[in-house]
């Protein structure tokens, strides 16, 4: 008898458990989504949809997708900003009717009559979805009145911001020039009859007129990713007549930008004109519009020589220095080779390991050198400046070249004035670095020539440093 009513008990909870999970969890989740479905104001997948038309008084903006892509049709041709049209429809998938209101036969109180915002939607097939009228807010808040087609009911409908901040604008794309700043090989910047040439070989940039000089790469690179982010603020007037090109300061241009580079037949350019409340008069140019862009860009596009040039006279960072060779400021040649991250080998004077410690205190001291002036054309007499021949010679080798020839940095005499002469090879100038730093790093020069190194065998055996295998 007992094992009966412990087999009709589990019957009995087996049954609760399948009521409570058929009826109320699973009936509750149908429920739910029965219900988020009946609130929906257009349901739709996003990639079924091939057309959509914006409404309003002024005009309409009419987009169409074909072979996966969207383009505006209406007012214009143009191409979209993709993720702005994904966003747009998602939105629209977010749409809810929080209040239904019934019929209306008066729809003034709404402004449903003529409607400020009218939406069509269109799916795969040419089969258009109910089109969406959008009225006034309503007075006491949870959205807008509107209408799904001319003869619907009045609804208000929650999250139409998006839908109403859908504009020609901004579902047009406002790339302005599309490039990849690694793959250019040059650009020139000319404003008025000055011309800025710049040139990129072996990874690095350089001044090419007016003056011969290293750049500064992460200057140069500063400018072409500002070049390369530059968006449309405004299109000003899609055929724009010569009068109004030269009233905006771009016949002829105040300032323009040639880039060269190996995806590009001929070298495109874009001129800048004159500034207006924060942007600067441009023509796009792939389509020859009128448009501003950002002011931000014109302080970079200006900038001189000077602005561009590196000032560093150490011609490498110092954790990409591969070996160092220094003559002329200890009476026997100070050359190092990089043994690993944390040692050094010195090959002159006393052969030897030396921990890296004095050596990066070293190399701080040759970042440390700046030119603070420039002699663009020195005497051809270097002599006048202690430069030939040069006090001391510095030649670095990089990581990744050791094979290639150094880059050389001649040290001279003082000026007298606080100053002391430089000269890096190939490069013709002469620069004017503080006499007091160069001082500190001479000095620890003297102190890494002088620094007792470890022998070579014994820094072998020390532990964490590995020994070679036996051939």
């Amino acid at each position: 008898m007992r094992r009966w009513r412990i087999a009709i008990a589990f019957v009995a909870l087996v049954a609760v458990a399948a009521y409570v999970y058929f009826f109320e969890i699973k009936g509750g989740e149908e429920k739910q989504k029965q219900k988020e479905a009946s609130e929906k104001v257009l349901a739709f997948q996003t990639d079924q949809i091939t057309a959509i038309v914006l409404t309003r008084p002024a005009g309409s903006v009419r987009l169409e997708k074909s072979g996966g892509a969207w383009k505006i049709q209406e007012p214009l041709p143009a191409a979209t900003d993709s993720e702005a049209v994904e966003r747009l429809l998602t939105s629209l998938q977010s749409m809810r009717i929080s209040h239904e209101l019934g019929s209306q036969v008066d729809l003034s109180p709404y402004n449903l009559q003529n409607p400020p915002l009218s939406l069509q939607l269109t799916a795969q097939g040419g089969k258009p979805l109910p089109s969406l009228l959008v009225g006034d807010d309503s007075p006491t808040g949870g959205g807008a009145y509107a209408r799904l087609g001319r003869d619907g009911q009045i609804v208000i409908v929650s999250g139409v911001e998006p839908l109403r901040g859908a504009t020609l604008f901004s579902l047009r794309d406002k790339t302005f020039f599309k490039f990849d700043p690694a793959k250019l090989a040059g650009f020139k910047l000319r404003s008025g009859k000055e011309e800025l040439a710049l040139r990129k070989q072996n990874g690095q940039w350089s001044l090419q007129s007016p003056i011969l000089a290293p750049a500064e790469d992460s200057t140069i690179s500063d400018l072409l990713s500002s070049l390369e982010r530059l968006t449309v603020t405004e299109f000003v007037d899609e055929k724009p007549s010569p009068e109004s090109l030269a009233k905006h300061g771009l016949v002829p241009p105040r300032v323009t930008v040639v880039l060269h580079g190996e995806e590009w037949k001929s070298d495109p350019e874009f001129s800048l004109g004159t500034a207006d409340a924060g942007n600067l008069y441009t023509l796009h140019p792939q389509t020859g519009a009128l448009v501003k862009v950002s002011d931000s860009i014109e302080a970079k596009v200006k900038s001189s020589p000077a602005d561009l040039r590196r000032k560093e006279l150490m011609p490498m960072q110092r954790w990409d220095l591969a070996g160092l060779r220094v003559t002329g400021a200890t009476p026997v040649a100070l050359e190092l080779k990089r043994k690993g991250e944390k040692e050094w080998d010195r090959i002159s004077p006393d052969p030897g390991v030396l921990t890296d410690e004095p050596v990066d205190v070293l190399l701080r001291g040759l970042t440390d050198l700046k030119a603070e002036q420039f002699l663009d054309k020195p005497s051809p007499k270097l002599a006048t400046y202690g430069l030939d021949p040069p006090r001391v010679k510095l030649e670095f080798h990089k990581q990744g070249e050791e094979g290639a020839a150094p880059i050389v940095l001649e040290v001279g005499k003082p000026d007298g004035h606080g100053k002391i002469y430089m000269k890096e090879s190939p490069w013709p100038s002469v620069a004017l670095v503080d006499e007091s730093i160069w001082k500190r790093a001479s000095e620890q020069i003297g102190q890494v020539t002088a620094e007792k190194p470890q022998p070579q065998a014994a820094a072998q055996t020390q532990p964490g440093v590995a020994v070679p295998a036996k051939q």
